[in-house]
């Protein structure tokens, strides 16, 4: 049986995100094929590095986990860095934004010799794990494949290209500032595969890096929800209202910093019993308030759980490569109500026939959210739950994942 390994910032039971998520689901489906190991660190708070795991090797539902140091975190030398790095960042971003920057990445598609300081900063990460490259850099040869999910973390860009020749990158690409940084152009020119979650996503990459990137096709991933817990544990574990509106991922100023304030004069505008959640672990200061309320990590029952008797489920991220979040929410039925900044995310509500709902200010929030709260939720169900199926059903995305490994 080939062996094939996953390159992911976190992972295990105890990890929320996304990209975290993706990476476990693909993995636990491909044992039936592969030797599956993951190569990640010790850590799940990324904003302190400190770690949480103490096992250098874990076994999880048939994966094997090997788990690395990361180095000292110094905050300040990696301030000083990204500030450094900071104008050939900048140039890179103003192309894009005037619409020339696919232009000239097909005349210069390496920007090699501006991307020294980035080197320098991707190593000052507190992810940064000099032991884990150590490993890739002897033992590569053991491995078909070496998957890196996450285009901006370090790990994922020194790793994939000790052997880009067998290397598939899933980029979790979105219109974000650290896209646009001149070091990036080895990564998506250099790997063998680039497997892509949505069309958006790979249209950006050839925006922002030209249409001479590695091979592509677009791969996505499947969703799965894991049985409910019961209704009344539910209620009772998190003192929840019989009216509430759900966030679920990590709770951080760049996700909620707008969905908090917005929340809170609708609740003026049209006053109700109707509460916040906040699901996911929290990175911030919390806001103190009666109609928020905060769950911490949640188990994925009860993710199942909360998504099902909520009243709709809100994702107000404009950074998404497919929302996971959302397709969940779709194939419980659930009503959800999307940022429209995410062109990601508005074109899944355009192709399921709006079956999912956007906005693009506050007041299209407010007039959206009444809607959906006023309507009969039972109507988009079978909508929404036939676009997941036709789109991300698991023998669809397996059989693609499998047909890149078994190419190279």
């Amino acid at each position: 049986m080939d062996k094939i390994c996953f390159i992911i910032l976190r992972y295990g039971d105890e990890v929320d995100g996304g990209a975290e998520k993706h990476c476990r689901m693909l993995a636990e489906r491909l044992v039936e094929k592969y030797e599956v190991d993951i190569l990640t660190t010790k850590f799940i708070d990324y904003n302190t590095f400190t770690p949480f795991y103490t096992n250098d090797i874990d076994y999880l539902n048939g994966v094997r986990i090997l788990r690395f140091d990361s180095i000292d975190f110094d905050s300040q030398k990696r301030d000083r860095l990204w500030k450094k790095a900071l104008p050939f960042q900048k140039i890179r971003r103003n192309l894009f934004r005037l619409k020339s920057l696919k232009f000239v990445s097909e005349i210069f598609p390496s920007w090699k010799g501006m991307a020294n300081t980035d080197m320098n900063y991707f190593k000052s990460h507190g992810s940064y794990s000099p032991s884990m490259l150590s490993y890739i850099k002897n033992h590569n040869q053991d491995y078909k494949a070496i998957i890196g999910i996450t285009y901006s973390q370090p790990n994922t860009f020194f790793g994939t290209l000790v052997a880009p020749e067998k290397s598939i990158l899933i980029p979790t690409l979105h219109e974000e500032r650290e896209a646009f940084r001149p070091i990036l152009t080895q990564l998506f020119n250099k790997v063998k595969h680039i497997a892509f979650n949505t069309a958006e996503e790979r249209k950006l990459a050839i925006n922002i890096f030209g249409s001479g990137i590695a091979n592509n096709s677009i791969v996505a991933v499947g969703v799965e929800v894991a049985p409910p817990l019961k209704k009344e544990e539910l209620y009772s574990k998190f003192n929840l209202p019989d009216d509430y509106l759900l966030y679920f991922g990590r709770v951080c100023n760049t996700k909620v910093r707008t969905l908090i304030p917005w929340f809170l004069r609708y609740k003026e505008k049209y006053p109700s019993d109707l509460k916040l959640v906040l699901t996911g672990r929290i990175f911030m200061d919390i806001v103190d308030h009666p109609d928020i309320i905060y769950t911490d990590f949640v188990t994925e029952e009860e993710k199942t759980a909360l998504i099902e008797n909520a009243k709709a489920v809100i994702n107000p991220s404009q950074y998404e490569s497919l929302s996971l979040l959302l397709l969940e929410t779709m194939v419980l039925g659930r009503p959800i109500l999307v940022n429209g900044k995410s062109e990601v995310m508005k074109e899944h509500c355009i192709r399921s026939n709006y079956a999912a709902q956007y906005y693009s200010s506050e007041a299209d929030f407010q007039r959206k959210l009444y809607q959906i709260l006023q309507g009969d939720s039972s109507s988009i169900k079978s909508m929404s739950m036939s676009y997941v199926e036709q789109n991300y059903s698991w023998p669809l995305i397996i059989n693609k994942l499998t047909l890149i490994i078994d190419t190279i």
